[in-house]
């Protein structure tokens, strides 16, 4: 029978081959010892995942077509990319600020925004991409000069670079340090919008390290800063007994996983109480969320910021929040977290080695408390309350976070430079965009 000019006989893949004989071939009573039974035993398991992790990269390369395709006519000259809503607050001062440049903007969501949300400036186009995987297969394959993100670990897991986007650059959405995030967090970008001179250093002596090549490192601050100070300025001055704000992280260090509730009725005992939970834990931890929610004798926020809460706060209770920072640097007021060790295993920690610089820093306002004293934690809210030192706050906070306040509008004007950079075709090394 005549083939088709486009027939080719079908080439035969070895794997699956490998497959179709153990599947396929006949029963035998024959004896099996022991060391070839366990042999066996492990190449069927290979055989096993190695057509998993197949079917699974042929699953990704399908779906990245689809996009290739379907989206091919898609296209932005500046990308901004933000994967869940509580990190709007870092990208609307710098959407805000390109716009007042007369720049363009296409901003993208993993998920809806509806009226509840800040209206966009008239330059900004908003584009709602799926959440998870879909979602990162768009961004995979999208044109634009310049990509802007919060997230992490680019070219390391599901977020690939496109061949058709030109520069990246991550905006660090509060203030930290290398050491606590997961390897590789910052090598594959072009350019880190860095919040302060600690998180600078820690890059430089990772690229080192690796022999990497150096990024551009800008010195820009924390966007969502300028927001939470505006807000900060407008709030009333706090009155009558002190009200400690309970707001931890979530987690197997989460200090409701490891103390449970009952501290909190202690604390009530002395002190008006505001508990926050913190959002993931309605996702990771559903059980202990809801215990917190039914909390008898305070009152328990969800409010999609924080920001009310943190304005009627005298100090914060918390452990490894990044709502630390803000509580202390913005509302100038102190702060108790719960000393537990953090394990930097599998993290950035653990290359770098050594201690937390920005942990002996604040020490003062920030003050650590060992989780033995979870019993008289009380005490140490009182005696916390009592020493607070504004002006100690203020000469750290200098150190330590670059711009503040301001960091909005330093960031436009910075990937404002590396946009033009990218269009004019000359490469960061032979023109240096500004700290």
């Amino acid at each position: 029978m005549h083939q088709p000019s486009f027939w080719r006989p079908p080439r035969s893949h070895p794997l699956l081959a490998a497959v179709a004989l153990v599947l396929y071939s006949s029963p035998a009573a024959a004896y099996i010892d022991p060391g070839t039974g366990s042999a066996l035993f492990y190449v069927v398991t290979g055989l096993v995942v190695s057509v998993y992790f197949a079917v699974r990269g042929i699953y990704y390369r399908a779906i990245d077509w689809f996009f290739r395709v379907r989206h091919r006519d898609q296209r932005c000259e500046i990308a901004i990319h933000c994967e869940d809503p509580r990190y709007e607050i870092t990208f609307i001062p710098i959407v805000h600020a390109l716009d007042a440049q007369g720049i363009e903007v296409t901003f993208f969501t993993m998920y809806p925004r509806d009226n509840s949300f800040e209206t966009l400036p008239n330059r900004t186009v908003h584009r709602a991409i799926p959440e998870g995987m879909m979602g990162y297969a768009y961004l995979n394959n999208i044109e634009a000069t310049l990509l802007v993100t919060t997230t992490p670990q680019l070219d390391v897991m599901t977020f690939r670079r496109s061949r058709r986007v030109r520069h990246y650059a991550i905006v660090q959405h509060a203030l930290g340090e290398s050491r606590f995030v997961r390897p590789y967090a910052y090598d594959h970008f072009d350019s880190v919008l860095c919040c302060g001179p600690i998180v600078k250093a820690n890059i430089r002596r990772i690229e080192s390290i690796r022999q990497a090549r150096p990024k551009n490192l800008l010195e820009t601050g924390i966007p969502h800063y300028d927001e939470m100070t505006k807000a900060a300025r407008q709030a009333p001055p706090l009155e009558g007994e002190p009200v400690v704000l309970i707001a931890p992280s979530w987690g197997p260090l989460s200090m409701f996983e490891a103390f449970g509730t009952g501290f909190v009725k202690t604390i009530a005992g002395r002190f008006r109480v505001i508990v926050r939970p913190h959002p993931q834990m309605r996702v990771s931890q559903p059980e202990l969320y809801s215990e917190i929610l039914g909390l008898e004798g305070v009152e328990v926020s969800t409010d999609r910021t924080p920001v009310s809460a943190l304005s009627r706060a005298h100090i914060l209770l918390s452990d490894i929040s990044g709502i630390a920072h803000e509580f202390a640097f913005i509302y100038e007021r102190p702060v108790v977290v719960i000393d537990r060790q953090m394990k930097t295993g599998g993290l950035e920690g653990e290359l770098l080695g050594g201690d937390s610089e920005l942990k002996q820093l604040c020490r003062d306002f920030i003050v650590p408390v060992q989780p033995t004293e979870i019993d008289h934690i009380t005490d140490h809210l009182e005696k916390v309350l009592r020493s607070h030192s504004v002006e100690t706050l203020e000469k750290v906070r200098s150190q330590l976070v670059y711009n503040f306040g301001q960091a909005g509008d330093v960031a436009a004007r910075q990937l404002a430079e590396l946009y033009a950079v990218e269009k004019t075709g000359a490469s960061i090394g032979t023109r240096e965009v500004h700290a």
